[in-house]
């Protein structure tokens, strides 16, 4: 058997439970959506209070380095274990609230640390970036498509249920999915692999070189790459049909085009995960982030025509969906093995306070001009700089090996 293909028959393990544990751990960042009206409707919260719920992205952007250094530490049983447990407590008390907003916000914040910090993907793609070497990018494609499609297969079935049951029922059902998905997860987690790297992060030498990772140009240069990468972010998530109707897209071919963003979403995944087997890794980043900038350009500039349109939110689904690979391979390639969550978990949130500090840009730009226009045309600046930002990366690592002789040698796919 060819060696590439020789991983996923000896590591199936390792990539089915990453699968399971991501698809328990964060679906409910895709359905979430699906119990907002009713809690509105029934405790008559106003819309200004429910956007604040908005503000557990930059709780989970605090937490998330610190999480990334306990995951190093402890490894991901014990963590995914965590997960397992106290996730679905999260969804029990959602579903007994009484009408108290702040009990609400509270849950919410505990339910975005456990998705974001213990039972995401910094705990579960350490199963996949342990063993898979030439074959690595396409399992993390495999892994990260688990949730969207639990998603479309569990979505229509919960938004009936909770028609016909309630959002209460609906909150029970959520606990007894992530539950019996992340037990599962734990089942199939190989145990030797595990307890190899949770050995090696608790080592004196690895704890010492997570600082001298932050101090690192290319720490450094991938930090304020993913910044600018992701200021539009808020767009992609909450408003990107406003922005397509914007454009005189009528509202039928609107939908299809959010449709068509998520099938960019998956098929980004999949082709960025093959890219990653094939090409240079600051390429391949490059080419995932230069692409969308060009397609923000195209929303920016106001191109009236559908096909253009369509084109240039397609490019923004592959984007958003090569990126959950992209973040997670970098960590893996350029640093050591103990830090490889601690990296991941400041890597990821950078993305949070880029995202963050686009929704603020939006609000002062839409206030002033009144329409998208500057802010995409602002973002695909951002972004283009970002792409190029990658192509730097090799250069940079290398000399920061030269500089420290303890460092991992760039390329060396085999030394995580």
């Amino acid at each position: 058997m060819h060696p590439y293909m020789a991983e996923f028959r000896n590591h199936w393990r390792g990539l089915l439970s990453a699968s399971l544990g991501l698809a328990a751990g964060t679906i409910s960042n895709y359905v979430n959506n699906l119990f907002s009206p009713s809690l509105v409707a029934e405790f008559g919260w106003s819309k200004s209070e429910f956007a604040l719920i908005g503000l557990t992205v930059l709780i989970a952007a605090v937490c998330l380095p610190v999480a990334g250094r306990v995951v190093d530490r402890v490894g991901t049983r014990r963590m995914a274990m965590a997960g397992v447990v106290g996730l679905p407590l999260v969804f029990l008390g959602l579903s007994a609230m009484t009408g108290s907003f702040l009990m609400f916000f509270c849950l919410s914040v505990l339910q975005m640390l456990f998705v974001s910090c213990i039972a995401g993907i910094l705990v579960y793609t350490r199963l996949i970036t342990g063993t898979f070497n030439l074959a690595r990018g396409v399992a993390l494609g495999l892994a990260s498509c688990a949730p969207p499609l639990a998603t479309a297969f569990f979505s229509p079935m919960l938004s009936s249920f909770i028609e016909s049951d309630g959002w209460r029922a609906g909150y029970l059902v959520m606990a007894g999915f992530t539950a019996v998905f992340g037990l599962a997860a734990l089942f199939v987690m190989p145990r030797i692999q595990d307890s190899q790297t949770a050995l090696k992060a608790t080592r004196p030498a690895a704890a010492g070189r997570y600082f001298e990772v932050l101090k690192g140009r290319t720490f450094q240069i991938l930090f304020l790459a993913l910044i600018l990468c992701n200021l539009h972010f808020t767009v992609l998530t909450t408003q990107l049909k406003v922005v397509v109707l914007e454009r005189g897209v009528s509202s039928e071919t609107g939908a299809l085009m959010i449709s068509l963003f998520a099938i960019g979403v998956v098929a980004g995944r999949i082709a960025c995960g093959l890219a990653l087997d094939r090409f240079s890794t600051h390429l391949v980043s490059a080419v995932s982030f230069g692409i969308p900038a060009v397609g923000l350009a195209v929303l920016a500039s106001g191109v009236p025509t559908p096909l253009v349109i369509g084109a240039g939110i397609l490019s923004l689904g592959l984007a958003m969906g090569a990126e959950g690979d992209l973040v997670v391979y970098l960590a893996a390639k350029y640093f050591p093995a103990g830090v490889f969550s601690s990296v991941l978990g400041l890597f990821t949130a950078a993305m949070a306070i880029s995202a963050t500090l686009g929704a603020l840009i939006l609000s002062v730009s839409l206030n002033q001009f009144g329409h998208y226009g500057p802010f995409l045309g602002l973002t695909s600046v951002t972004m283009a700089l970002g792409a190029l930002l990658f192509l730097l990366v090799p250069r940079i690592a290398g000399s920061d090996d030269k500089a420290d002789p303890h460092a991992v040698p760039v390329g060396d796919a085999g030394a995580v």
